[in-house]
C-alpha cells in the first residue's frame, strides 16, 4: 500500500528529488540547476539529431512529395509564389525529421524522469514506450493508406464541375496535419489507461458514460482533420472508438 501511495505522489514532486549521479549517499539529491543543465543537454541533442535528420531529408524532397500526392489521380499541383517550391521542400524535410525523431524525444524525456519512477513503474516503461510507438506510427499508416486517399477524392469530387487547381503548400499542410494529427490521436489508449491507473477515471465511469465518450472522440475526430468532413471524421472515429474499448480492456489486465 505504501509503494501504491508513492507511485500516485505528484509526478513533478518526485522527478526533481532525484539522486545525484556524483555522489553515493542516498540522502543527496541533485540540485535544481543540475536539473535544468541535463535538461539542457537532452534538448541540445535532440536539436542537433533534428538538423541531421532534416539534412538528410531535404535532397529527397521531390521523393518525399511524390509519396505525399500518391493520392491524387489526375491532378497537378501548381505553386504561386516564386518562393513556394523552395518553403514547400523546407515543410516536407521538417515533417520527415519530426516524425522519425520521435523515438529520441520520447527517450530522452524518459530517461530524464525516470529516475523518479518507482521500480514498478520502471519495468513498465519498455513494454509502454513500443505500445505508444506502435500506436503512434500505426496511426500514420492507417492515415496514409487509407484516410487520405478517401479524403481527397471525396473532397476533389466536390469540386468535380469546376476547374481545379491545387496550391502545392495548402496540399502538403493539409496532409502533413492529417498525418500527425492521427499519430497523436491514436494514443488515446496509452493516455486513458494513464488516467485510470492515477484514479482520475475509473473503467467503470468510462463504460457508463460511453455515450458521452463517442462523442468527445467524434468531436476529437473534427477537430484533427483538417478538412472537417464528416467522411474522413467518421474513417478516423470508428478506429478510436475500437482503441477506446481496447484501452478499457487494457486497464483491467493491467
Amino acid at each position: 500500500m505504501d509503494e501504491e501511495k508513492k507511485i500516485k505522489k505528484s509526478g513533478l514532486k518526485r522527478l526533481f528529488r532525484r539522486r545525484s549521479k556524483k555522489t553515493k549517499d542516498n540522502q543527496k539529491e541533485m540540485p535544481f540547476i543540475d536539473h535544468l543543465e541535463e535538461l539542457r543537454k537532452r534538448i541540445i541533442v535532440i536539436l542537433a539529431v533534428f538538423v541531421v535528420l532534416f539534412g538528410i531529408a531535404y535532397p529527397f524532397h521531390n521523393t518525399l512529395l511524390d509519396l505525399l500526392t500518391k493520392p491524387l489521380i489526375n491532378k497537378d499541383l501548381v505553386f504561386l509564389d516564386i518562393t513556394e517550391p523552395f518553403l514547400v521542400n523546407i515543410k516536407i524535410s521538417f515533417m520527415a525529421a519530426a516524425i522519425v525523431i520521435m523515438p529520441l524525444l520520447v527517450f530522452q524525456i524518459i530517461s530524464f524522469a525516470f529516475p523518479a519512477f518507482s521500480k514498478k513503474i520502471r519495468k513498465r516503461i519498455i513494454p509502454v514506450s513500443i505500445l505508444f510507438f506502435i500506436l503512434f506510427y500505426g496511426g500514420i499508416t492507417f492515415c496514409y493508406f487509407l484516410m487520405i486517399p478517401i479524403a481527397v477524392n471525396w473532397l476533389i469530387a466536390q469540386g468535380s464541375e469546376l476547374i481545379q487547381t491545387l496550391s502545392v503548400t495548402k496540399y502538403v499542410t493539409f496532409i502533413g496535419w492529417f498525418l500527425i494529427g492521427a499519430g497523436v490521436i491514436f494514443e488515446l489508449p496509452l493516455v486513458l489507461v494513464f488516467l485510470i491507473k492515477i484514479d482520475i477515471l475509473t473503467v467503470k465511469q468510462l463504460r457508463r458514460q460511453w455515450r458521452v465518450v463517442y462523442i468527445v472522440i467524434l468531436l476529437l475526430c473534427a477537430i484533427i482533420t483538417p478538412d472537417w468532413s464528416p467522411v474522413t471524421m467518421g474513417v478516423l472515429a470508428a478506429p478510436m472508438i475500437l482503441l477506446y474499448e481496447l484501452a478499457l480492456l487494457l486497464a483491467k489486465v493491467i
